[in-house]
């Protein structure tokens, strides 16, 4: 299943790292079939080009061209973007200007008298069904499709409302943000039932964008305007959503954006939900520095990072960071020969 005949052993190595048992660093490795490059995995937004069919085929082609060896397996994320949760409500979405992502057209005007529940006859959450039904005719069980990050929250109700007027209301009308970050609650929760139901977890397992896998399910919670807000207003509309979401998984990778989004780090470490952060530091000259001391940071707060680079690189990280606790995406190895022996190199580092 899913390109794996050693399907279950992986499964349990994931079971592992989840329950915290594993013994190493896990490692994702794609190797090129039968010396044939290895056609490049499809980004989320391949059906902006062609629709569903086009990003059925590049799927495909990925798939098929790939032996996913060591912890990997093909998972492809299925989203509209990072809206998609306030699409699932209501929210229009359009290509954004740089082509790469989509835009919500905030349909909320006032909180006020605001009605926020997930819409199963909304027009995203139709071309969801459409989208699944065309990828899982075209890849059956060779590649996992992974449900859209839902993205609620203080974010969700972003993608609803705008960013500016949220921000102006979290100082003016308190009151109402968190009356409305209820309903958003509300609406995750059958947002994420739905989602559990057309991705089939208790059959499959739950993948997630990042290429992580686990048993049960998994997700990527997150609030990037909290790089806009203080420690007080995250633990006041932030951390309650967070908490929601969280209840329904059986573990959480946090999203953490931005430099100014750090100041909230002390109190994520505190939540024992989240087994991991995905760290991205974001553009400009922070994209450049060097954040080996915020890793450690991170590893010695209990939680697990996600890195990524050819083996030369990853080997780098693993000597400069070495705990179990880091799930590495590893790039560039061309033959299974290449991929034992670079495993065989990380098993020596410790």
């Amino acid at each position: 299943m899913f390109g794996r005949s050693d399907f279950a052993a992986v499964q349990d190595r994931w079971s592992d790292y989840w329950a915290g048992r594993n013994q190493g660093p896990l490692y994702a490795i794609a190797l090129p079939k039968n010396g044939v490059a290895c056609a490049p995995k499809p980004p989320w937004h391949a059906w902006f080009n062609g629709g569903w069919q086009a990003a059925a085929d590049a799927v495909c082609r990925w798939a098929d061209s790939c032996e996913f060896y060591g912890d990997a397996i093909p998972i492809f994320p299925m989203s509209f973007g990072p809206d998609t949760f306030a699409a699932f409500c209501g929210a229009d979405l359009a290509v954004g200007p740089s082509g790469d992502t989509t835009w919500p057209s905030h349909p909320l005007k006032a909180l006020g008298g605001a009605k926020i529940a997930f819409d199963p006859n909304s027009i995203w959450w139709g071309r969801m069904l459409e989208y699944h039904h065309v990828l899982k005719a075209a890849l059956g069980d060779a590649v996992l499709l992974s449900a859209p990050t839902v993205s609620a929250g203080l974010d969700g109700l972003v993608g609803l409302y705008g960013n500016t007027n949220l921000l102006l209301s979290m100082v003016d009308e308190p009151e109402l943000v968190r009356e409305a970050l209820a309903q958003v609650n509300e609406a995750y929760t059958q947002a994420y039932n739905a989602c559990a139901r057309l991705f089939e977890y208790d059959k499959y397992g739950c993948g997630i964008r990042l290429g992580m896998y686990s048993r049960g399910p998994i997700g990527v919670p997150q609030c990037d305007v909290s790089c806009m807000i203080s420690s007080e207003m995250f633990e006041e509309f932030a951390v309650p959503c967070l908490r929601h979401e969280m209840d329904s998984l059986g573990a959480a990778v946090y999203h953490l954006d931005g430099p100014d989004a750090l100041r909230h780090l002390e109190r994520l470490a505190h939540m024992p939900e989240i087994r991991a952060i995905q760290w991205v530091a974001g553009a400009g000259e922070a994209a450049t520095r060097d954040w080996t001391p915020l890793r450690k940071r991170i590893l010695s707060q209990g939680k697990g990072l996600l890195l990524h680079g050819d083996a030369g690189r990853v080997a780098e990280l693993r000597k400069a960071l070495p705990s179990k606790d880091i799930f590495f995406e590893v790039q560039g190895l061309k033959t299974r020969a290449q991929a034992e022996d670079f495993l065989a190199a990380m098993e020596q580092i410790r």
